[in-house]
C-alpha cells in the first residue's frame, strides 16, 4: 500500500469497507457466476428506434462494469460497459425498495454489477435501462481515470493495459479487428490446402533469419537454447518429411532495438508450399491481404498517418536493380563492376557507401535511400544472394536470388522466395555465415548440420513466406506505434 498517495490510499480503504457492507445488505452479494445477461449491443441494436419517453415494457438483464455517475435528487444515471457496448442505467430513489438504493449509493467507478430493469427511452433520447434490482459482481478497489480526459499518457496506457481497454474504446477496438485478422489469416490459408502445424520455441540453434536471438538454459539438458527468431527451418524440414503445404502463425523473438514497426516479440505467419516458386508466393500473399481487405469490409484506399495507398490489386512487382538504377540515373546490373558502379555515385551520394560487392551495394542504396519512400503495397524482387542465405539463386543473373519483400508505407511487411534446395549450396552458404559470426556479427546465421543433413534427403522446389502480422494489423487499423496493435508490449521498468 506504499504506493499509494493519502487520498488514494483512503479512497481504497473506504472502497474495501464496502466489500463487508454489500455481504451485510444482501446474500446475493458477489455471485460466483452471472448468466442470462443481454449483450448491450443487442439492446441497443433492437431498441435505439423508440421514441423519446416512451417505456417498452420489457425487461432485460445485463452486466458490465460502472465507468461513471450523476445524480439529480431522487433520479440518478449510471453509464455501464460491457464486451459489446455502453448504455444508460436510471435509478428512480421514489420508487425503488430502499435495499436498493442504499446498493446504488454505495456503488463506485469501475465497480462491476448485474441490473434487471425496463428498456426505455428518457425525455432527452437517451436509451436506458431502468434499473428494478442490481447485484455486486465485483468490487473496484481503486477509481477509473476520469472519462473527460481518459487515459491519454501512452507510458501508464500501455502499464496499466487493461485500464487503457476499458476507458479508451479504439485500443479495445484495434485488439478485436487484430483477432479477425488473425482468423482470417487461419482461414484463408486453410482454404488454401495449407494444413497448421506447431514448431518448437525453443531451438538448440537460431536459424531462419539472420538476427540476434535470445539465449537461455536447459538445466535438464544441460544445454544452452535459443528462443525462436524463425520457425523456418523445421517448417521445410516438414516440406521434407513429405508435407507438401504447412504454415504456422505465432509468436519470434529477436534480441533487438524498439522502435514504431520492432518489438522483441512479434508475431509472424511463415508458410511453405512444394512444387512452387517465389511468383507463386506473391500471388498467393496478395490474395491472402485482398480477402482480408474485403472480409473486414475495408476501403482498399488506406490511409496510414500522413500517406494514403491503393491495395487494389495487381500489385506492382519491381527488382531492386530497377528502382537504384531509376533512383540514382545509373545502370546497375547484376554483373556490374562495383568500383566503376561507386565512382558513377560519388555525384549523388555525400557519403562514401561501404559495401564491397554489387549485391551488398544495391542492398545499401536501397535501404538507405529506396526503402522508406516505398508507399503502395510493392514487391521487391531480385535481393542479392549475400543477404538471401535460404533463397534460390536466379539461374539468368548470378549473384541475384529468387526472393522477394514486400513493402507498404515504407515498412517491410513480408518476405519470401523460392528455396533453395542445393545441400551443397545450402553448407557453403552457412558456412560463410558462421564466419561471419566468428568475426562478432551478432546477426549472422549459424551453421546447422542437422538441416543440411535434412536437405540431403531431398527438398522439393518450394515456395516460402514470412509475414508480419502486426505491421499489417497498424496498416488496417491505422495505428503508427506496433505498440497499439500489441495487447501487452515490452515496457522498460518504471524505476
Amino acid at each position: 500500500m506504499s504506493n499509494f498517495s493519502k487520498s488514494e490510499k483512503e479512497i481504497f480503504e473506504l472502497r474495501k469497507q464496502k466489500i463487508s457492507f454489500f455481504n451485510e445488505l444482501t446474500s446475493s452479494s458477489f455471485p460466483t457466476s452471472f448468466e442470462g445477461a443481454v449483450d448491450i449491443k443487442d439492446i441497443i441494436e433492437k431498441h435505439n428506434e423508440i421514441v423519446p419517453g416512451e417505456h417498452t415494457g420489457i425487461e432485460v438483464l445485463i452486466k458490465g462494469r460502472i465507468l461513471q455517475s450523476r445524480s439529480f435528487g431522487k433520479l440518478s444515471f449510471f453509464d455501464l460497459l460491457d464486451n459489446t457496448g455502453k448504455t444508460q442505467l436510471l435509478v428512480d430513489k421514489s420508487n425503488m425498495p430502499k435495499k436498493e438504493i442504499s446498493l446504488f449509493e454505495n456503488y463506485d467507478s469501475g465497480d462491476i454489477i448485474g441490473a434487471l430493469g425496463e428498456i426505455m427511452k428518457t425525455k432527452k433520447g437517451e436509451l436506458s435501462i431502468k434499473v428494478k434490482s442490481s447485484t455486486i459482481l465485483s468490487k473496484s478497489l481503486k477509481t477509473l481515470p476520469e472519462k473527460w480526459h481518459g487515459l491519454k499518457d501512452k507510458e501508464t496506457r500501455f502499464r496499466q493495459r487493461y485500464l487503457d481497454f476499458i476507458v479508451n474504446p479504439d485500443s479495445k477496438r484495434t485488439i478485436e479487428i487484430r483477432s479477425k485478422i488473425i482468423n482470417l489469416i487461419r482461414n484463408f490459408m486453410e482454404s488454401e490446402g495449407f494444413i497448421e502445424v506447431e514448431t518448437p520455441v525453443l531451438q538448440p540453434k537460431a536459424g531462419g533469419a539472420i538476427a540476434k536471438p535470445f539465449i537461455t538454459h536447459h538445466n535438464a539438458l544441460d544445454l544452452d537454447m535459443y528462443l525462436r527468431i524463425a520457425p523456418e527451418l523445421y517448417l521445410k524440414r516438414l516440406i521434407v518429411g513429405g508435407f507438401e503445404k504447412v504454415f504456422e502463425l505465432g509468436k519470434v523473438f529477436r534480441n533487438e532495438g524498439i522502435d514504431q514497426t520492432h518489438l522483441p516479440e512479434f508475431t509472424m505467419m511463415e508458410s511453405y508450399e512444394a512444387y512452387v516458386d517465389v511468383n507463386t508466393v506473391m500471388d498467393m500473399v496478395e490474395s491472402m491481404c485482398i480477402h482480408i481487405f474485403d472480409e473486414l469490409d475495408i476501403e482498399k484506399n488506406v490511409k496510414f498517418m500522413d500517406s494514403e495507398a491503393n491495395f487494389s490489386g495487381p500489385w506492382r512487382r519491381v527488382s531492386m536493380y530497377d528502382l537504384v538504377s531509376k533512383k540514382f540515373k545509373t545502370e546497375i546490373k547484376h554483373d556490374s563492376d562495383v568500383k566503376k558502379v561507386k565512382n558513377a555515385l560519388k555525384k549523388h551520394l555525400d557519403t562514401k557507401p561501404e559495401a564491397e560487392s554489387i549485391g551488398l551495394l544495391v542492398n545499401e542504396l536501397f535501404e538507405n535511400y529506396i526503402e522508406d519512400d516505398i508507399t503502395n503495397p510493392t514487391f521487391v524482387t531480385e535481393y542479392p544472394v549475400e543477404i538471401s542465405p535460404f533463397a534460390r539463386e536466379s539461374k539468368k543473373k548470378p549473384g541475384v536470388t529468387e526472393r522477394f519483400e514486400l513493402f507498404a508505407f515504407g515498412s517491410e511487411l513480408a518476405n519470401g522466395f523460392s528455396e533453395l534446395i542445393d545441400s551443397e549450396e545450402q553448407e557453403k552458404r552457412l558456412r560463410t555465415q558462421a564466419q561471419k559470426k566468428a568475426k562478432g556479427d551478432e546477426e549472422a546465421h549459424v551453421e546447422d548440420q542437422d538441416y543440411i543433413e535434412a536437405l540431403q534427403y531431398g527438398l522439393p522446389p518450394t515456395g516460402g513466406l514470412g509475414f508480419g502480422v502486426d505491421r499489417f494489423v497498424m496498416i488496417l487499423t491505422n495505428n503508427p506505434s506496433i505498440r497499439e496493435v500489441t495487447v501487452f508490449p515490452h515496457l522498460k521498468p518504471e524505476n
